[in-house]
């Protein structure tokens, strides 16, 4: 199979694109979030980003999540966006709503019947922030180098390729060696971002894959360049003025990524204008306050980006089915949409996304219902018998006003639950092991790339235990044996059959 400019791959991703002057710096701000989880599941309609209307030449953007590194190998989650889709390029990337995968580095690449060779040809002329040519050598590098670190984004592509399996045909074709067929391949290369081998090599110390000076720098080809990087506080950018595109028409010339952790301020500062965008998980009321403000914008669209209630399946009490049954029953999932979301959202009874493939249409999920949750909190041989904790996304009402719902619920049947605010990166780090994780967890998911894998196979998979998508750590046989069955099948068909069965 070959693909060029002409066949592009489509999706069902949602992405809300921001008409101002710019390169990539607002596509870090527009890309969609999805996700699921085993308890409550919604899954959000309108939210897009809100920016000023008239485009400025520097421009800031708004957001809670701390940027925890610079460097593009380590950290899967939106908060690495900002770093990912303007630091640095890919071979190929995401446009459009739905989203449709693009040649980006790669002009065209080709696919080997068996489905395991994957050959990519690159754009001539590409050149890194110190002038130098990005070449076959650079991906391969950047490839090695992720798989080999084997920190979050490498857990996405361990299914099907190995350290060593990428090289170099020549100056400008790279071929990377699947050791097994993995059908969401073509949707995980936007992933990989592309590294300039020779400065990252340069700074190696004793086997460290230049970690340590790239958690702070940058050795990126893409539109920005790094000016001022403080996890706490943000990053400053300017505008790469040799970047392959090029810059024709209004572009701005300097960005600013700024982390303002409540709500209120977030709303303050786009009011003032002092920030032009933010994609904030920010309650509906906030977006129909800034959408009443001189000169604001609110952009909505639809997305995958859904909210999750997610319980420790490993640890007693929440081990035993019959309390998380009770649980299940116990949320007010009408109350939570129409009450805190304002009504837009919608259920997503499943671990699918509703608007995505592979998601039973005829699944009901949970109601809220008190009466059949003492009644499975009766049939438990675990008792409850001590307080759960519960934690949440600090400075996101949503997730804040979820857990007091839950929280009052359950004490009628019984529960107490302890409520914890936190930000998003303790969320992360606490699902890194079965100690640390919680034993619910309220927070939002979001879609890296658009197949049914992103969702059930990240997080129902006991292989990814120990990462933070799995932080519920569920186990089982059959659902392992089914999601190794659906990556490695090519026929969408009998994957979406396989999806839907392991999400019933």
């Amino acid at each position: 199979m070959k693909y060029d400019r002409s066949g592009e791959w489509t999706s069902a991703r949602a992405v809300a694109e921001i008409p101002m002057g710019r390169r990539s710096f607002l596509k870090a701000a527009a890309g969609a979030a999805v996700g699921m989880g085993l308890g409550s599941l919604l899954s959000e309609i309108p939210g897009g980003p809100a920016y000023g209307a008239e485009p400025p030449t520097h421009v800031v953007f708004g957001t809670t999540s701390e940027i925890e590194t610079a460097d593009p190998h380590v950290k899967y989650a939106v908060s690495a966006y900002p770093v990912s889709l303007n630091l640095y390029d890919n071979l190929l990337r995401f446009q459009g709503n739905p989203p449709r995968v693009v040649p980006w580095l790669a002009e065209s690449y080709e696919v080997s019947p068996d489905g395991l060779t994957w050959t990519f040809r690159l754009r001539r002329g590409v050149q890194f922030h110190d002038g130098g040519e990005l070449t076959a050598e650079s991906v391969v590098y950047s490839m090695d180098r992720m798989l080999s670190m084997n920190k979050d984004p490498a857990g996405v592509f361990k299914p099907a390729i190995k350290p060593g399996a990428t090289r170099a045909r020549d100056r400008y074709t790279v071929e990377m060696r699947l050791y097994q067929p993995f059908a969401p391949f073509l949707s995980i290369i936007p992933i990989l971002s592309v590294v300039n081998e020779k400065i990252v090599k340069g700074q190696e110390k004793s086997g460290d894959w230049g970690a340590e000076w790239l958690r702070d720098h940058e050795a990126g080809s893409g539109s920005f360049i790094l000016e001022r990087y403080a996890p706490a506080t943000g990053l400053t950018m300017r505008r790469f003025e040799r970047y392959w595109r090029g810059w024709a028409g209004e572009h701005v010339r300097s960005a600013e990524v700024k982390v303002l952790r409540e709500v209120s301020t977030q709303i303050l500062n786009i009011g003032k204008g002092n920030t032009h965008m933010t994609h904030t998980i920010l309650p509906p009321d906030a977006f129909r306050q800034m959408a009443k403000m001189e000169g604001v914008t609110v952009v909505e669209d639809q997305t995958l980006r859904t909210f999750v209630i997610r319980m420790h399946n490993q640890r007693p009490p929440l081990s035993d089915p019959e309390v998380r049954r009770a649980i299940s029953y116990a949320f007010d999932y009408d109350g939570f949409i129409k009450g805190v979301m304002g009504g837009v959202a919608v259920r997503n009874p499943g671990p699918i996304p509703v608007n995505l493939w592979g998601s039973p249409r005829e699944l009901k999920g949970y109601s809220f219902d008190l009466d059949k949750a003492r009644e499975h909190l009766a049939k438990a041989k675990l008792k409850v018998s001590r307080p759960l904790e519960m934690l949440a996304i600090s400075g996101t009402a949503i997730s804040e006003q979820a857990g007091l719902l839950l929280q009052s619920n359950l004490k009628k049947i019984g529960i107490d639950l302890k409520l914890r605010n936190v930000t998003f990166p303790q969320i992360a780090a606490s699902g890194k092991s079965q100690e640390t994780a919680a034993d619910l967890t309220a927070h939002w998911m979001s879609a890296y790339y658009p197949d049914p894998d992103n969702w059930i196979g990240q997080m129902y998979d006991s292989k990814k235990w120990g990462t933070w998508q799995a932080l519920s750590y569920y186990k089982s046989e059959t659902m392992d044996r089914i999601l190794s069955e659906a990556r490695q099948v090519t026929s969408q068909q009998k994957r979406e059959a396989l999806y839907q069965q392991a999400s019933r």
